[in-house]
């Protein structure tokens, strides 16, 4: 249940950033921390509940993902493992098309997965029976909001928001990208960018991962432990998951 943006950087780069809405009765996520994943130094923030992540990346490869398919699904548990641990699994396969070519996605619940790795932006959607992937300009922004807590009203009002921020920002920069996802909306809270729904759902943290040749970073903010992080992201060594 989420919202994540993409902006293209030149001349080769992009800022990815992630709202992440959940249930207050979820724990806090763990600050974003490097772990060894395969061949990758991987930096997330891990929800506590799942061990698992809405967004992860290392020095090459950077992982999203958003809750449901294309529509609104009925849960169906138990699942075989949480969705949120499928980010971190992508990065024990060589390419995102070898990890789609060899990975089980069976029994596991509805999800929206964004793939950056050498400019190439891929958007994988599992419906629980199907998956679909599909290529999405690597040179053009976009905007994602999950199925699962947004209509499609919503979600065609949120991109028409984005494309006026765009208008007043040809040239945006990290800390512009995340004042809209904090801040845009047209008065009903329960749908604008930072959301909140009756104290029981809202927007616990944003998340943005910049990168440009040779420099990847991670800026995190959760807003209930009003806890921030700005780790740069590099191919060393640390512990194994």
């Amino acid at each position: 249940m989420c919202t994540a943006t993409y902006i293209p950087l030149t001349p080769t780069g992009f800022i990815l950033t992630h709202s992440r809405d959940e249930k207050a009765i979820r724990p806090p996520a763990q600050l974003p921390q490097p772990v060894r994943i395969g061949d990758h130094t991987v930096t997330f923030p891990q929800d506590p509940q799942g061990h698992g992540t809405w967004i992860a990346a290392s020095a090459e490869l950077t992982v999203c993902l958003l809750n449901g398919g294309f529509v609104p699904h009925q849960p169906q548990p138990p699942y075989r493992h949480s969705r949120g641990l499928v980010p971190l699994h992508v990065f024990t396969y060589p390419t995102i098309h070898a990890f789609v070519d060899g990975y089980d996605f069976t029994g596991i619940e509805p999800f929206t997965l964004l793939s950056l790795q050498w400019n190439r932006l891929t958007e994988l959607r599992w419906t629980g029976q199907r998956l679909f992937v599909h290529d999405k300009d690597p040179n053009r922004s976009h905007i994602w909001s999950s199925v699962t807590l947004y209509s499609a009203d919503v979600i065609d009002r949120r991109e028409a928001w984005f494309r006026d921020w765009q208008l007043s920002h040809p040239t945006p920069a990290v800390g512009d990208i995340r004042l809209f996802h904090q801040f845009t909306g047209d008065g009903d809270e329960a749908n604008a960018l930072r959301m909140n729904r009756n104290n029981e759902l809202f927007t616990v943290s944003l998340t943005s991962v910049v990168q440009h040749p040779g420099q990847t970073e991670m800026i995190y903010e959760d807003f209930g432990q009003q806890t921030f992080s700005h780790v740069s992201i590099h191919e060393s060594v640390y512990a194994t998951a």
